[in-house]
């Protein structure tokens, strides 16, 4: 998700000996769906062109030694791609725009925007917000049995006017179909995903939003408050 965005000068994507960029339909460029795999290694790149092209041999018939995939970017898609790649800067510049709105018409609520340090630069591609954890701690004692919390109020609410928005994912040591694993803290207690799960919400972004329509949104995030 972080095509675009830099870490003291240097592009995302580009650190380590794999990398992978997605493509899909909400990524701050997108091809539809697919993505890129990002590598110096040459025989990696080879192999792994081998497997999302079926890993067939070089054979007059379809002759597989090893399994594989069939992972080809359409020339079609690839052109979208290509197209998009040219809004790339535009489309940061919007999403901070959208970033920085939010954060000032939300600044004066127990809540903090998704940060970043000096010597990152962000794409900006999601505005996500976070409730301070002793304001969860007041309104889940309200509550009582209720059980909702204020940035599932938060959703509800925006919902009600068909506005999406959505929990911060939730992490993969919660899913159920990985119950059964070990999950190692380093401290006992809540655990800094979960503690994001429960008090996160991911805002409405899209570049197509309105100054007018952000403001609905951050009047009735508001009003969530009172």
């Amino acid at each position: 998700e972080s095509l675009g965005a830099l870490y003291k000068g240097q592009q995302t994507g580009t650190f380590g000996k794999y990398n992978v960029i997605s493509f899909n339909g909400n990524k701050i460029i997108t091809t539809s769906g697919g993505g890129m795999l990002l590598t110096d290694d040459a025989e990696a790149a080879k192999l792994v062109r081998n497997w999302s092209t079926q890993s067939r041999e070089e054979a007059l018939w379809y002759e597989h030694k090893e399994l594989g995939y069939n992972y080809r970017m359409s020339n079609i898609i690839a052109g979208i791609g290509r197209g998009q790649m040219l809004h790339l800067q535009e489309h940061i510049k919007k999403k901070k725009e959208i970033y920085l709105r939010y954060k000032y018409g939300l600044q004066d609520l127990p809540i903090q925007m998704n940060p970043y340090l000096p010597e990152m630069q962000p794409n900006f591609w999601l505005s996500c917000l976070l409730v301070h954890q002793e304001v969860m701690k007041e309104d889940n004692d309200k509550m009582g049995q209720s059980g909702q919390t204020l940035p599932l109020k938060i959703l509800e609410k925006l919902s009600l006017l068909n506005i999406e928005s959505r929990p911060i994912w939730k992490p993969m040591h919660m899913q159920p179909i990985f119950e059964s694993c070990d999950f190692i803290q380093v401290e006992k207690g809540m655990s800094v995903g979960t503690s994001i799960f429960h008090r996160g919400l991911c805002l409405p972004s899209d570049i197509k939003m309105t100054e007018e329509q952000q403001n609905i949104v951050i009047d009735i995030i508001k009003e969530c408050f009172d």
